[in-house]
């Protein structure tokens, strides 16, 4: 069998499982996958010492509660955010959105290509039907992402979206962005020479190579930055020790910007030790705050009665 019933941190969890690669998730917490790895390989997805896996609670803050780790959907925001065009009073949008905290269904099967993972929920302040394929290939070192995303109302609204995977990585690991080239940054903490909504180089101004950046040992900084994706539609993550290497792919098409949010040392929630992580995040709109999007960056998507937006993502995690 190549799928199973497991337990993470005492949830019920679905693994799905190649020759060569695995991933779990877990329904009850908005669908999160908490491993990302091959097999007897490294665990690409970060996982919070200091807040555990729990149930969403209604209302309840992502960073206090819901930082765990992991690998989360932001829909129809990233950050808290009013929605624009909405009448004076309505309440803002969640910290990153509402899927984490969804009700979702789901249902696992074998086909010819692998096994996948279909997981669908429902908008609540928004009309929309948000669906999510994962797919572990059976003969490559492959995992599929598709999505499908369907506009169940009466009135077009905004929207943003982004992949959440928080990754596990250590002094000397690699970011590499291909074919971006300058970048904008939303979040600056601890660094004094960069402001939020400079525009600058990638990855030279954040302290990279010509071509890739490098995690430092002594950061005590963090920034959240944006891109839009290269041509290619490629990006990759490298821990040079364990001699493995997480690649991504979109079609720029259908994805047309990055986000990356590179915390080394330099920023957790208040009582809370600094965090050392990254997050590479292939998103449609930037940069975090819907309204933002909207507004100032005009990169936010909007979606009309009936419509349906499709789109796909690649992991590959090729062998050291």
């Amino acid at each position: 069998m190549t799928f199973r019933q497991t337990t993470v941190s005492g949830f019920a969890a679905i693994a799905l499982r190649s020759e060569e690669v695995e991933v779990v998730a877990v329904p009850a917490i908005g669908m999160k996958l908490t491993h990302l790895r091959r097999l007897r390989g490294r665990e690409w997805l970060w996982r919070s010492d200091q807040i555990p896996l729990a149930l969403p609670r209604a209302g309840a803050s992502y960073v206090e509660t819901a930082d765990s780790g992991g690998w989360d959907e932001c829909f129809p925001t990233v950050g808290p955010s009013a929605l624009p065009g909405a009448p004076p009073g309505t309440p803002p949008l969640p910290d990153h959105g509402e899927l984490w905290s969804a009700e979702w269904t789901s249902s696992v099967f074998d086909h010819a290509e692998g096994t996948t993972l279909e997981s669908t929920a429902r908008g609540s302040r928004l009309p929309y039907e948000f669906h999510r394929a994962v797919t572990v290939e059976r003969s490559a070192p492959v995992v599929r992402m598709r999505y499908r995303l369907r506009h169940t109302g009466g009135a077009p609204f905004p929207w943003i979206w982004s992949a959440h995977p928080l990754l596990n990585v250590q002094p000397g690991t690699l970011v590499e962005l291909s074919g971006v080239r300058q970048v904008k940054l939303d979040a600056v903490h601890g660094r004094d020479d960069l402001s939020r909504g400079d525009v600058v180089s990638w990855p030279g101004a954040i302290g990279g190579d010509p071509d890739r950046f490098a995690m430092p040992a002594d950061g005590g900084w963090a920034v959240k930055l944006f891109g839009d994706v290269g041509p290619e539609g490629r990006m990759a993550v490298t821990d040079p020790r364990a001699g493995e290497r997480l690649e991504v792919g979109v079609r720029p098409e259908e994805v047309s910007q990055v986000g990356v949010w590179i915390n080394c040392g330099g920023w957790a929630p208040a009582g809370r030790r600094p965090y050392y992580n990254l997050a590479l995040e292939p998103c449609i709109g930037a940069p975090d705050r819907l309204e933002d999007a909207v507004e100032a960056w005009g990169t936010a998507r909007t979606l009309a009665p009936g419509e349906e937006r499709r789109w796909a993502l690649e992991l590959r995690l090729p062998a050291p």
